[in-house]
């Protein structure tokens, strides 16, 4: 049975601090959506031209588009009147199926090894596409489309651990609505006040509250950021460096069966679980 491979990223779309005289007060999800109803095209690559299609919604800020590149290559064939053995040029567009909630701000991205090696790679020149949509342009907006790491096997020895003393987190700015109140949000406010594009915070103590360190990881694997964390894993031993950061989590499927509106169901409910544990 062919299986499908999709990725959870996190879709940004950061204002500028000075609001050009164009800005239209958009909020994330309305640029999000405006971007790609423009269905933009653009050669990435030379020879390698990049294309958003296929739009359509399950609801007002829910939905699938497909992705993919156009390229020309020579084939050598027989032409049977002629007698006589010619090349042809022929143009391909492999593509793949992403889903979306523009409201959360978040795109399932399926694997294709035609395209890319990796989700990433796909999630870059989505990245890149949206960037050259006008609505983004004209808004002077910045897009990122960041992978949402899975952050259960970091929160485990974290939370098991003899002592945390010290734990940092990057961020940049500004976050989703659901960002946590202690770390990302006030950190986004300052990165953005002060005209910087990311950033990172590290704090030390004795024993660090996992309470605390809980709710801020989790809002800082949401928002595509990363954590890391010195603990000592059982008294006596010798502190050890723990990471979360990495590859997005990530859902398959069975590749014939699979409907998108049930796969983006599946990974809302993924990325409830990445943020809140529910």
């Amino acid at each position: 049975m062919a299986s499908i491979e999709y990725s959870l990223f996190r879709a940004k779309f950061i204002k500028p601090r000075q609001k050009s005289l164009l800005d239209e007060n958009l909020t994330p999800g309305e640029l999000f959506l405006q971007a790609l109803e423009e269905r933009p095209s653009a050669e990435l690559r030379k020879g390698y031209t990049w294309h958003i299609g296929n739009v359509s919604y399950f609801s007002k800020n829910t939905g699938y588009f497909a992705v993919g590149r156009t390229t020309n290559s020579t084939v050598e064939k027989f032409d049977e009147i002629s007698g006589n053995f010619i090349e042809e040029e022929l143009e391909k567009s492999p593509y793949t199926h992403c889903v979306f909630d523009a409201n959360i701000g978040f795109v399932g991205i399926a694997k294709k090894t035609s395209l890319t090696q990796t989700s990433k790679g796909v999630a870059a020149r989505i990245e890149e596409l949206l960037g050259t949509a006008n609505s983004i342009k004209r808004n002077g907006i910045n897009v990122e489309i960041v992978p949402i790491p899975d952050p259960e096997g970091f929160l485990k020895l974290l939370i098991s651990a003899y002592r945390v003393f010290r734990f940092s987190a990057t961020f940049r700015g500004p976050n989703p609505f659901d960002a946590d109140k202690y770390f990302q949000k006030p950190l986004a406010v300052y990165l953005s006040a002060a005209g910087g594009e990311k950033g990172k915070a590290e704090i030390q103590g004795d024993d660090l509250n996992r309470e605390v360190l809980e709710s801020v990881t989790r809002s800082t694997a949401a928002t595509g950021n990363e954590a890391s964390a010195r603990i000592v894993r059982i008294k006596a031993q010798k502190p050890i460096t723990i990471n979360l950061k990495g590859d997005p989590v990530k859902r398959r499927y069975d590749e014939e069966k699979h409907h998108p509106e049930a796969v983006l169901a599946d990974l809302t409910e993924l990325y409830h679980k990445v943020r809140h544990d529910s």
